[in-house]
C-alpha cells in the first residue's frame, strides 16, 4: 500500500508512532520536501535525521535507514540530491557517535561531516523507499522509549484489587495529561530548524541536558531523543537521535565490530568498517 507524504506526516511528529505495516511504500522526488520527507520516515525504519548549514551555506538534510534497500537520502536546499548505501550510512552514524564520545560533539566539525557526506552520495533523482515495518535497536524508535508501554502493563498488571483499580486510573488520567503536554512539546520542537534562535528554542522548554562546547552549546532533550546545536545564537544543527544523549546513557549503540576507530574522522570515516 502507498502513502502520500501528507498523509505520513501527522504520524511521524510522535519518533516513536510506528505506523508502517509491511508493504508500506514512500517514494522521494526532486520536487519533494526534504524536512517533509525527514518526517515522514517511520521511526522504526529510521537510523537517525539531521538538517544543517553547510561551509557554502546550503541547507543539509539527511535520513540514515535501517530498513529498504537504501541506506540513506541527502538533500540539498530541501532538495533531493543522492542516496548512500546502508554501509556509509552505518560508518557515517558510528564514527560520528566515537568521536561525540571520546573527543568533542560531532557538530563542531558538521561542516567537514556534510561535506565528506555529500561526496559520498550517489545522485539520484527519484528513489522509493519501501518498509517492512520492522525495527532494529539502532532505530529511532528502538531508541525513545514509547510512553504507553508502562501504562498499558499498569492495567494490564493491576488485578482487581480495588484500592489497586483507583489508584492505577488515576495514574492513568495523569499519564494521559503527561502525555498530551509531551506531544504538544515534541510538536513545537520538531518545528525548530537550522536558524531558528536559541531564545525561541528555550521559550518552548528549556533544555534537559546541555554541553558546553568551544563556540556553542548543545541543546539535549532526552525525553523526545532531540538535540540542538547553537552557536552565535542560533541553531546550527538539529539532530536526532540526541549523540548527546546516546554517547553518554548508551554508547554502545555506536559500536559496529571490526570498525578501525582511528579512521573515524570527517575525512576518513567511510573506509573505517569493512
Amino acid at each position: 500500500m502507498k502513502r502520500s507524504i501528507a498523509g505520513l506526516l501527522a504520524a511521524a511528529l510522535l519518533p516513536c508512532a510506528s505506523f508502517a505495516a509491511e508493504g508500506d511504500s514512500l517514494t522521494v522526488t526532486l520536487d519533494s520536501d526534504a524536512r517533509t520527507v525527514l518526517q515522514a520516515i517511520p521511526a522504526e525504519a529510521a537510523l537517525e535525521r539531521f538538517e544543517m548549514v553547510d561551509s557554502r551555506g546550503r541547507a543539509v538534510s539527511y535520513v540514515g535507514l535501517t530498513d529498504t534497500d537504501t541506506g540513506g537520502l541527502v538533500f540539498v536546499d530541501k532538495k533531493l540530491v543522492g542516496t548512500v548505501s546502508h554501509h556509509d550510512a552505518r560508518a557515517f552514524y558510528s564514527c560520528r557517535g566515537y568521536a561525540t564520545a571520546t573527543q568533542h560533539h560531532w557538530a563542531m566539525d558538521a561542516a567537514a561531516w556534510a561535506d565528506s557526506l555529500l561526496a559520498s552520495a550517489t545522485p539520484a533523482k527519484e528513489v522509493t523507499l519501501k518498509f517492512t515495518g520492522k525495527s532494529t535497536y539502532q532505530s529511532i524508535k528502538a531508541v525513545v522509549d514509547n510512553p504507553m508501554v508502562g501504562q498499558v502493563k499498569s492495567l494490564v498488571d493491576m488485578g482487581t484489587n480495588p484500592l489497586n483499580i483507583i489508584k492505577t486510573l488515576n495514574q492513568a488520567r495523569e499519564n494521559a495529561k503527561d502525555r498530551e503536554l509531551r506531544e504538544q512539546t515534541l510538536q513545537a520542537l520538531s518545528k525548530v530548524a537550522p536558524g531558528i534562535s536559541e531564545s525561541e528554542v528555550a521559550a518552548i522548554v528549556k533544555p534537559e541536558d546541555v554541553s558546553f562546547v568551544s563556540g556553542g552549546v548543545v541543546m539535549a532533550y532526552p525525553r523526545f531523543s532531540l538535540e540542538f546545536y547553537v552557536a552565535e545564537g542560533l541553531v546550527k544543527l538539529t539532530q536526532q537521535p540526541s549523540f548527546l544523549q546516546l554517547s553518554r546513557q548508551n554508547a554502545a549503540i555506536f559500536y559496529t565490530p571490526k570498525t578501525q576507530w582511528t579512521r573515524c574522522t570527517a575525512q576518513d570515516w567511510k573506509t573505517a568498517q569493512e
